[in-house]
């Protein structure tokens, strides 16, 4: 279980307590302008900032080779996803066979790890999943419980300037995990129980977050937390597998495209409630949907897509247009196999019409 720092002074304790020399701080320019990177300055770290914003594999490889002939001891990690899902492939393949790592299970190395979010939507300082990119365009994840750090940071403070946009969209990200945690077959009561959680901070902290200010911030940091916990137990469902391609042709973020995605697959599901996956009858499923609704304030599944859907025109983030010989390249990218905990079943042809109804 990871330990939280209540402040960014305590990092000298835990690398003295660790017997750490020289850490390793994985992240992305903007953290260099923080006091936090000026307090690390102190400590004989290596910087590895070569970080994209939708990580490549590729790029993780001279890491690991510094890391390693550097002599690194410890890794820190600040930033967005990419900082954090690039630092938990870095750590073990350092002392792992490279060639073997997205095939074989990576062993543990013993370094530890302190993850310090950025963006309040990831979560990926609560997950044991890496997602990255091989050869700019392929969809890539690798599974670990080692890649969970052994300590975190919330500083609220280092939300402050993250622009507009990606303050939507990564809280939207947020959201989604929750969202579609809760209503996956693979779903239990601790992984529910998280995402309500999350669902609850967000929509607690929203204003304060959107205004800025420093509680909403904090907040949006847990709602991130839980849905990152919601997820690990039982990972993403639709909206995630089929967002990749629009982020990557479409010029969206991350969670703009799961947003937009989510919609349509909410509504799907409504209009789709007897093709199920799973042992899920179809009565337990409506319900299911029903708790969401009232999670997010309404009195039942429609209401919950309403609300959504309010977001997404507050938030004013439009769906982008594709030509229809992109959605065919777009459904072609998909693995219908990895769909099996998403609670609607889902063709080909189903794949399409989400893609239609979202893109077109």
């Amino acid at each position: 279980m990871s330990v939280f720092l209540k402040s960014y002074k305590e990092i000298e304790r835990v690398l003295r307590e660790n017997n750490a020399k020289k850490p390793m701080l994985v992240c992305g320019k903007s953290f260099q302008k923080t006091d936090i990177f000026e307090y690390l300055k102190r400590f004989d770290f290596v910087l590895y900032d070569n970080i994209r914003p939708n990580p490549r594999f590729d790029d993780m490889l001279p890491a690991s080779e510094l890391f390693k002939s550097e002599g690194c001891d410890f890794m820190i990690a600040a930033g967005g996803g990419s900082p954090m899902d690039s630092a938990k492939m870095i750590r073990l393949m350092a002392t792992n066979d490279v060639s073997k790592a997205l095939s074989e299970p990576m062993k543990n190395n013993g370094y530890k790890a302190l993850f310090i979010p950025t963006t309040s939507g990831t979560g990926s300082e609560a997950t044991k999943t890496s997602v990255f990119y091989l050869n700019d365009v392929d969809k890539f994840s690798v599974h670990n419980y080692d890649f969970i750090p052994d300590y975190i940071l919330f500083d609220e403070r280092l939300l402050t300037t993250v622009p507009t946009y990606q303050r939507k969209a990564t809280c939207l990200d947020a959201l989604c995990h929750s969202i579609e945690s809760f209503w996956s077959t693979a779903a239990n009561d601790e992984s529910r129980e998280y995402a309500a959680k999350s669902i609850k901070l967000f929509f607690e902290n929203k204003r304060a977050y959107m205004d800025n200010e420093p509680e909403g911030n904090l907040g949006m940091l847990w709602s991130s937390y839980y849905g990152g916990k919601a997820i690990n137990i039982t990972g993403t469902t639709a909206a995630h597998a089929l967002c990749y391609s629009i982020t990557m042709n479409c010029n969206t973020a991350h969670g703009h495209s799961v947003a937009i995605l989510q919609s349509r697959l909410w509504k799907y599901a409504l209009e789709n409630n007897e093709k199920l996956n799973g042992n899920t009858s179809r009565g337990e499923f409506l319900e299911t949907l029903d708790s969401l609704g009232k999670l997010m304030g309404g009195e039942n599944a429609e209401d919950g897509l309403k609300i959504f859907d309010s977001l997404l025109e507050e938030f004013a983030l439009e769906f982008p247009k594709v030509s229809e010989d992109k959605i065919d390249e777009f459904v072609s990218k998909v693995n219908v196999s990895k769909l099996s905990t998403h609670p609607t079943a889902l063709s080909e042809n189903d794949i399409k019409e989400i893609y239609k109804r979202t893109l077109l």
